[in-house]
């Protein structure tokens, strides 16, 4: 069933509680993109945003499922202005791809209804107005039950303004209770309060000298001290640094700021301080440090792990050489930069080119699909064979190797073939400015497109070996008719 959508697919007659196959049908194969409903996912998001809403105002409330309740009495004065404020957390929210509706009121319900039912996207109420704002939003507007509103509905009352008409001694013993509260609470006559999200304030460690010093020695000594006190800190809290933000506070120049990032969450001063004396020592001291602050400003969980076993093996357990790998991954991508340390990771995709990835280590964003591939040119395609060292003689697609090459091009080459029919076998095949004779091949293994991308050809795939003896990996559009050559081995 449909829980939500967005406005393109609510234009093409999708609307919320209809089957998923009904909402398909609406749109051509392939234009509509389908996803599970994930409401846990969805409220850490907005918590995560509402964290992050707190440049606007101290007291900021997750109001589910896709809403913000801020209280920004006082804070128009900083921003200069409430229009001014309300265009800034809209700029704010359009840069982080969200597209967003707000209003400023005397009270959160009429704000609530004017943002969500109000004709403009940005709108101001000044005080004393909130009658005449409300007066023609739906009586849903009230954050009433379906039950309330149908109820009016029946008595031809769809609008707030025609509530104003009635009697408040008839609305609670026809409407009940709830009515009237919701409409006090929206008219700023009923005090509603909220219960706004509060930062969880990240570990940290700080020294105050009664003097600048320019010894490197000493300095080093208060940071691994000030290492040793987070490490304690993090392991009170169950919890590993991911990133470290180190602040060295210089009498005569503005303060210098060292950043380390972690792979993996560690609370081990040892490391941490091999991190960060590199960057320490090319620090620049002025005149003299004053001052020095550490806060972990990225955390992650860490489980409890026995360290041994009764009868476990001699040597290094598995826990050990994981977190050994990625202090290894820490300190070059510390040294060489982050981005310059990637790791490979496996997509799923049965299309060859996205089967595969980079990420770069540590990174929490979804990996961007990058081959696993050699470069276009790559003389290993026009060798007769690759010799395999672990097996002393040719690979051959038969016996000793896989279905899949080991050799990917970054981009399918286009190839001229002859095949004995349409849709093979292939009997010689022109690559590179070259003819080469067929004497084998194998197939063909049909791959279908990915129905939630773009529509893309669906392709035959052969495996050919030239007179040379080399194996090529190649493919036929079905819808085009066109050959290519994906790789080799």
């Amino acid at each position: 069933m449909v829980v939500a959508c967005c406005e393109r697919a609510t234009r093409a007659g999708v609307r919320r509680g209809i089957p998923a196959a009904q909402a398909r049908a609406a749109f051509p194969v392939g234009a509509v993109r389908l996803e599970e409903a994930a409401p846990r996912r969805d409220r850490a998001a907005l918590d995560a945003l509402a964290v992050w809403a707190h440049q606007f105002s101290p007291t900021v409330a997750p109001d589910p499922p896709d809403g913000l309740l801020l209280d920004v009495t006082g804070c128009e004065r900083v921003f200069r202005g409430e229009d001014r404020l309300l265009g800034l957390v809209q700029e704010r929210c359009r840069a982080k791809g969200l597209r967003a509706r707000g209003a400023i009121a005397p009270s959160f319900g009429c704000a609530w209804a004017v943002a969500r039912f109000g004709k403009e996207a940005l709108t101001v109420v000044a005080e004393q107005e909130e009658r005449h704002a409300l007066k023609p939003l739906p009586v849903r507007a009230l954050r009433v039950d379906d039950d309330a509103v149908e109820a009016l509905a029946e008595v031809g009352i769809t609008r707030i303004g025609e509530l104003f008409d009635l009697p408040r001694a008839v609305l609670p013993s026809r409407f009940g209770a709830d009515l009237l509260f919701r409409l006090d609470q929206a008219l700023a006559r009923a005090i509603e309060t909220i219960e706004p999200v509060r930062p969880i304030t990240p570990p940290s460690a700080e020294r105050v000298f009664d003097g600048p010093t320019t010894n490197l020695e000493a300095v080093g000594w208060c940071v691994r001290m000030l290492l040793d006190e987070l490490g304690a800190e993090l392991l009170h809290r169950e919890s590993g640094a991911r990133r470290l933000d180190l602040t060295l506070g210089r009498s005569d120049m503005e303060p210098a700021r060292l950043m380390v990032s972690m792979s993996r969450p560690n609370r081990d001063a040892r490391h941490l301080w091999s991190l960060i004396e590199p960057r320490l020592a090319r620090t620049h001291m002025g005149f003299g440090i004053d001052r020095v602050a550490i806060v972990a400003s990225r955390l992650g969980r860490l489980e409890h792990t026995q360290a041994t076993h009764l009868h476990e093996r001699q040597g290094v357990s598995e826990s050990e050489a994981a977190r050994l790998g990625a202090e290894l991954t820490d300190t070059m991508a510390n040294r060489f930069g982050p981005i310059r340390v990637v790791q490979a990771m496996l997509v799923a995709s049965h299309i060859p080119e996205r089967a595969a990835a980079w990420r770069v280590v540590g990174s929490v964003a979804r990996p961007s699909v990058a081959r696993f591939s050699e470069p276009c040119g790559d003389s290993r395609l026009g060798e007769p064979y690759h010799q395999d060292s672990r097996l002393g003689e040719p690979c051959h697609p038969e016996t000793n190797h896989p279905d899949r090459p080991p050799v990917l091009l970054d981009r399918p080459e286009p190839i001229d073939v002859i095949a004995l029919t349409p849709d093979g076998p292939v009997a010689q095949a022109r690559w590179r400015g070259e003819d080469h004779p067929v004497t084998a091949c194998l197939g063909p293994e049909r791959i279908a497109p990915e129905w939630w991308r773009d529509a893309q050809p669906t392709r035959d795939y052969f495996r050919i070996q030239t007179e040379g003896g080399q194996w090529l990996w190649l493919f036929r559009e079905l819808e085009t008719g066109r050959w290519f050559v994906q790789g080799g081995w």
